[in-house]
């Protein structure tokens, strides 16, 4: 009972915090907001994180850590390595349209310095290695010609984080879920026609 006492505390605080830090921004985000809006007092954020640096890199390895679970479950799928990294984009933009705060957190706190925290760097040098990973498997597949995957996967990279930068920072929620929806086919479309054989 205490372990889901703690858990679900801490993840009460990190979902308080995504609404403040991506509402404010991080720099005037303060712990003491982050506790008014989770309901808890400043003390207890202290329990669970030393500071606010700490609670976005948890933010960030939350994050990280539902895309690992998404892309091992692709894994084992006997599907073509390009319709994995289809279902793997499908999967990363369902989770952005579902928390369009979450997808503005990602883009814009990363862009501003928070590359030196560990969550955040995990974060943004893990997706491109699963990514990379879908490529090699294509690579040896034959599906496509051969290339450099962390080349390309560090271009899908950039192109997923414009998509999600011009999708949750649009005022019209519907273009928003559009673009998120048709995103995934777009950007395989253009890449395996980058890369066909």
């Amino acid at each position: 009972m205490i372990l889901v006492n703690i858990v679900n505390k801490k993840e009460l605080i990190r979902t308080a915090a995504i609404e403040v830090i991506a509402t404010k921004g991080f720099y005037r985000s303060t712990t003491d907001s982050i506790a008014a809006a989770a309901g808890v007092s400043v003390g207890t954020i202290y329990n669970y994180f030393k500071n606010k640096d700490e609670i976005l890199e948890y933010i960030f390895q939350t994050e990280l850590a539902h895309r690992a679970a998404i892309f091992t479950e692709l894994k084992d799928l006997t599907v073509p390595s390009l319709e994995k990294l289809q279902l793997f984009l499908e999967a990363h933009f369902t989770e952005i349209k579902a928390n369009p705060l979450v997808g503005q957190i990602l883009v814009r706190e990363r862009q501003v310095g928070h590359d030196a925290l560990d969550g955040v760097r995990a974060f943004v040098e893990g997706i491109p290695q699963k990514i990379a990973s879908l490529l090699q498997l294509s690579i040896e597949a034959g599906e496509i010609k051969p290339c450099n995957p962390l080349i390309i996967s560090a271009a899908i990279f950039g192109a997923v984080e414009a998509v999600v930068r011009i999708a949750v920072f649009t005022v019209d929620p519907e273009e928003r879920n559009r673009l998120l929806d048709q995103a995934p086919v777009e950007l395989v479309n253009f890449i395996s026609s980058g890369l066909a054989k």
